[in-house]
Parts: structure tokens; sequence; C-alpha cells
């Protein structure tokens, strides 16, 4: 629903836009640097936690975004449309109550009662929406050469023959694994798992599409036969990367088995890239 979709982002909008901008009208919240989607992720539940209290939402300055550290960027007005219309000078400045950092997700699961029946994935993409509204100067900008093939996103989703609706999935073979270690006993999700999931959220949401994002290039050919294997064969689901069918678009090796063989962190490898 297109018109309940726009509906809801005029609203987050309203919100993060008051007349006056004080303690009873926004919040001070702080956010944790992870990585740049979980990051964003994260900051969409502060988001809808501040707009469940009609208050704009309004990032501490004692948090800067640590991957707006170049060229003079210190926060996310860099890359993105501004939030909102509130500063945290002047809500410090008022003795607005900053949150603990260590504010849990469980906190975000709330839907406003007008959307409720759309559920906690839309309300969630509402919110992803509003936050990721690339600025114009950017998305329009006119780079060249190598450039120019990494950053024209249009071009590379024809390349890839994207077919709407798009699942996303991050599927990590050795990327992170030090982390992951603690919580799954010693090893990365196993990419079945993702398989089942995949095909689950398709059951779900009609999706054409899936986009893989992985730190070994091998994924999607090792990810088609399972997905056929639950009745998902690429007439059905298309299996996309970015690379496959346009060439190389830099160093692509396969992390996994350096990470397994010399214990090397490969997410470094990754952030190296950005």
């Amino acid at each position: 629903d297109e018109a309940l979709f726009a509906e809801a982002l005029d609203q987050v909008h309203a919100t993060q836009h008051p007349a006056r901008c004080s303690p009873t009208t926004a919040t001070t919240l702080r956010f944790e640097n992870r990585g740049a989607a979980a990051t964003l992720n994260y900051i969409a539940g502060l988001l809808g936690m501040a707009h469940m209290q009609q208050k704009a939402l309004v990032l501490s300055r004692n948090d800067p975004w640590v991957y707006a550290h170049n060229e003079g960027c210190v926060d996310f007005e860099c890359y993105f449309e501004s939030w909102g219309n509130c500063s945290a000078a002047e809500l410090e400045e008022a003795g607005a109550f900053q949150m603990a950092r260590s504010a849990h997700e469980a906190t975000f699961a709330i839907v406003p009662p007008k959307f409720a029946h759309k559920g906690m994935l839309w309300w969630r993409v509402v919110l992803s929406a509003y936050l990721f509204r690339i600025r114009p100067e950017l998305l329009h900008a006119q780079p060249h050469g190598e450039e120019a093939a990494v950053l024209d996103v249009a071009q590379a989703m024809r390349d890839m023959h994207w077919q709407r609706p798009v699942l996303g999935v991050h599927v990590r073979v050795g990327d992170s694994c030090n982390k992951w270690a603690i919580h799954f006993n010693g090893s990365c999700i196993e990419l079945e798992v993702h398989a089942d999931a995949i095909a689950t959220m398709t059951a779900r949401y009609g999706y054409r599409t899936v986009f893989v994002a992985s730190d070994d290039a091998a994924v999607p050919a090792l990810l088609r036969p399972l997905l056929a294997a639950r009745g998902l064969p690429p007439s059905d689901l298309r299996v996309v990367t970015v690379g496959e069918g346009r060439g190389d678009l830099g160093d692509r090796r396969p992390t996994s088995s350096e990470f397994k063989t010399q214990g090397v962190p490969a997410a470094k490898w990754i952030e190296h890239r950005l």
C-alpha cells in the first residue's frame, strides 16, 4: 500500500520537525557504532521509539559516526538528508534526558496503532526509508573511470537483472566469525540456515530476487542449488550479487579460508575496502 507507506513517512517527518525544539518535543538518544547497516538499523529503532513518544529523535554528540571520518565529515548528514530540525546542542542546553547507550533492542519492537496491522517489518522499513535518503548531490554526482562503475547503482541493478521485490541477505563465511564464535559455538551460521530463512521470507512476501552480500564470492553459486531443493529454482527466484556477469570490481578473494587457516579477522579486509 504505497499511500499508507507515504502517510507513515509523512508522520515520521512531522514528528522530526516540531515547531519548537525543547525537551517536551524532542529527545536526545545515544547510539552504538557498529557496522554501517547495524548502526542504521539501531538508529531506526531509536527513531521508532522516539516517534511513539511523539518526540523528535536527536542523536547525541557524544557518539560521532565512525564511517563519517573522512574529508571533514563528522556526522550522518555527510551522506543523508537531514533527519530533523532540532540540534543536540540546543537540547543539551535545555537539560534534555539522554538514554543509556545500552538500551536493549527489545524496546524497539512496537508499531504505532494505525499501522499495527502491517506488522513490525513494514514499520521498520518505513523508519529505514526515512533515514536512508541520500543527499541529492551525491546521487546525481558524475564520477568517472572505476569510481563510476562502482557508484552507478542503477546500472549495477540492470546488469544483475533485478526483479522486484528484492530480499537482501548478508552471508558471513569468515567475516567477523571471531564475534560469531561467541554466540554460535565457534562457527558462522551454515548456508543451509540462510536458505531456510530465504524460503520462509519468499513464501511470506513473494520475493523474486535475492541480493547476496558476502565475504566469499562463491556463496551465490552454492546457494542456488540449496534454494532449488526448497522449491525455489532460478526461474522463480534469482540469486544475484555485484560482480557476477559484469567483471571484477576490485579484490574479491574469498576470505573464509584465510580466516580459518591464519585466524585473520576477515572483517578487517572488508573495512579496508570502504
